[in-house]
C-alpha cells in the first residue's frame, strides 16, 4: 500500500521538470570540503552558488533569501496563518554530494512532538526530522532539495458531522506562522557548505504584451525560480515574433551570460502545447546580437558575445518553435550572470498584484481564506478522504487528496497552478483554477518504471465558495471550512 506521505512526492519532482542545466561546473573543480564557520567579517570557504531559491509562502519582511545573507539576526517566515504544506526549494547549479541538512526554527513556532520537516532529494521523498537535528539526504548527489513543513504542534482538529459524513476539520492559527532562523547544508565530509543565493537587484519589468490574466502570466514569473510559472506574450495576431521584454535595473550591472528555461514547463503537455523561444536578440543597444536556443526544457546558458553593461536591456523575440495546441509563446525562467555570480531582477509587480487582489476581496468570503490551508479528513461510506487546499494571495493554489478504500488501496491526486477571480460578493466567491492535475498513485509506478501511462494533464475547474464550503464543479470535490 502507498504511504500517505507519498502524495507529496510529485510536488518537488514536477518542480524539477526543466530545472536541470546544460552548463559546466562554475570553476571546473569538485565541491570543496568546508570547515567551521569563519569569523563574522570573513568567510574564506569557496562559494556554492544556488541556481534558484524560493519559498511557497513568505513574509515580505522576512524572505527566504534572508537565510543566506550571513546575518544571524535575520531569517525566513511564512505569511501569518500559513503553516503545514508550505515549503522551501533549493536548486543547486551542479549536483553535489551532500550529507545532511539542519534547520533551526523559531522556538514559538514549534511545540514539539511529531517531525517538523520532511526532505525531498531530486524529487524523491526522504527522511523527516525535528528542528536542530541533522536530517540525512541519502547517497545520491543533490541537484534539488525541497523542505516540506509538516507539523508544528500548533494545529487544531475539530470533529463535525455534515451531510451524513464524519469530518475532521484541521486548522492552523491565523496569527501563527512557520519561522526559520537558520538553514545549514552539510557536505559529504560533514562540514557546513557556504551557500550563496542569486543576488537580487531591484528594477522594473515591462513587456510589449502579456497574456491575460496578467497575474498568472506576469513577467515577474521569469525571476521567481519556479519553472512551472511563466511569462506568456499576449499578442493575438502572432506567435510571439516581434514581442519584447525590457529589463531596467536600479543600478548599473554587467551581464556576461544569460540562462533561459524555455517554454511552459508546468508539464510536458504544457511545454509542447505552447510556443517556445528560438531566436532572440539581447543587449543594451539597437543592434543587439542574436542568439539561438534549442527546443529543450533544460536550462540553457548563453555566453554573450560582448558583456552587456548599463541599466536597461531588451530581449526581443525573432522566431519561435510553434506550439502543438496554442500559439502563445512562453518563457519559464531567466538567470543573469556577472562572471560566475548569478543575479535576478526583482520588481514591485508581485506586491502590486497582491494588493490589488486583496482590495477586490475585502468583502468576500475568500478574504479570510487566502494563504490559509483548508484541511479535511472525511469518513463516508467506508471511504476515508484526506484532502487539503491552499489558495494563495499571489494567485497560486495547491491541492492534495488521498482516497483510502476499504481494502486499504489508495488513490492519490495533486493539482496545482493558478486561480483567477470570476466574481465575488459578501456571501459568495467564484474562482477559476487552472494548471496541472496529477494522479500520484500512477506517477509512483511511472517513477518505478512499471508503467508508461501519462499521469499529468492540463485541467481547469470552477470553485464556488459559500456557506462555509468550497466546491468544485468538475474535478475538485467539496472542502468544509468550519
Amino acid at each position: 500500500m502507498l504511504m500517505k506521505t507519498d502524495i507529496f512526492l510529485l510536488i518537488p519532482l514536477l518542480m524539477l521538470a526543466g530545472c536541470g542545466g546544460e552548463t559546466p561546473k562554475s570553476d571546473g573543480s569538485p565541491p570543496a570540503s568546508q570547515s567551521a564557520p569563519a569569523p563574522a567579517n570573513a568567510d574564506d570557504r569557496p562559494p556554492v552558488y544556488l541556481e534558484g531559491l524560493y519559498a511557497t509562502s513568505s513574509n515580505p519582511r522576512k524572505e527566504v533569501y534572508d537565510l543566506f545573507d550571513n546575518d544571524p539576526a535575520t531569517g525566513w517566515q511564512t505569511k501569518y496563518g500559513a503553516g503545514p504544506d508550505e515549503g522551501i526549494m533549493l536548486y543547486f547549479t551542479n549536483a553535489l554530494p551532500l550529507q545532511s541538512v539542519r534547520i533551526i526554527a523559531e522556538e514559538e513556532n514549534y511545540h514539539g512532538g511529531d517531525d517538523f520537516v520532511q526532505v525531498y532529494v531530486n524529487g524523491t521523498p526522504g527522511a523527516s526530522g525535528k528542528p536542530g537535528e541533522n536530517i540525512p539526504l541519502g547517497e545520491k548527489p543533490v541537484k534539488a532539495l525541497y523542505l516540506r513543513f509538516v507539523k508544528t504542534g500548533l494545529e487544531k482538529t475539530v470533529s463535525r458531522s455534515k451531510d451524513g459524513a464524519e469530518i475532521q476539520l484541521k486548522s492552523f492559527p491565523a496569527d501563527a506562522f512557520i519561522g526559520i532562523k537558520e538553514l545549514t547544508v552539510f557536505n559529504d565530509k560533514g562540514k557546513p557548505v557556504r551557500l550563496v543565493a542569486p543576488d537580487r537587484i531591484r528594477g522594473t519589468l515591462t513587456t510589449s504584451s502579456t497574456l491575460e490574466p496578467e497575474q498568472a502570466y506576469s513577467p515577474a514569473n521569469l525571476f521567481d525560480a519556479r519553472k512551472e510559472f511563466v511569462w506568456v506574450e499576449g499578442n493575438k495576431n502572432t506567435a510571439g515574433e516581434g514581442e519584447s521584454i525590457t529589463f531596467e535595473f536600479a543600478k548599473d550591472v554587467n551581464i556576461s551570460a544569460i540562462q533561459v528555461w524555455n517554454g511552459y514547463q508546468r508539464s510536458d503537455e504544457h511545454f509542447s502545447a505552447n510556443a517556445r523561444l528560438r531566436d532572440f536578440s539581447f543587449g543594451a543597444g539597437d543592434n543587439a546580437p542574436t542568439y539561438t536556443l534549442r527546443d529543450t526544457k533544460a536550462g540553457q546558458k548563453i555566453a554573450l558575445s560582448t558583456p552587456a553593461q548599463g541599466r536597461k536591456f531588451v530581449l526581443k523575440i525573432k522566431s519561435v518553435y510553434p506550439g502543438r495546441k496554442y500559439k502563445d509563446m512562453a518563457i519559464s525562467d531567466i538567470l543573469f550572470f556577472d562572471g560566475e555570480k548569478p543575479f535576478v531582477l526583482t520588481s514591485e509587480l508581485p506586491e502590486l498584484y497582491t494588493r490589488e487582489l486583496r482590495r477586490k476581496l475585502e468583502t468576500s468570503p475568500l478574504d479570510q481564506l487566502l494563504d490559509h490551508r483548508v484541511s479535511n479528513l472525511v469518513n463516508e461510506a467506508d471511504v476515508q478522504t484526506e484532502q487539503s487546499l491552499i489558495l494563495r494571495s499571489d494567485g497560486t493554489f495547491v491541492l492534495y487528496s488521498a482516497d483510502i478504500m476499504p481494502d486499504d488501496t489508495e488513490s492519490q491526486t495533486l493539482a496545482d497552478g493558478n486561480w483567477e477571480l470570476i466574481r465575488s460578493d459578501p456571501a459568495t466567491a467564484i474562482l477559476k483554477v487552472f494548471g496541472r492535475w496529477n494522479n500520484v498513485s500512477d506517477f509512483i509506478e511511472l517513477y518505478k518504471g512499471t508503467t508508461t501511462q501519462d499521469v499529468t494533464r492540463i485541467f481547469s475547474d470552477e470553485l464556488v465558495i459559500e456557506n462555509n464550503t468550497i466546491t468544485g464543479k468538475k474535478l475538485i470535490g467539496t472542502f468544509y471550512i468550519r
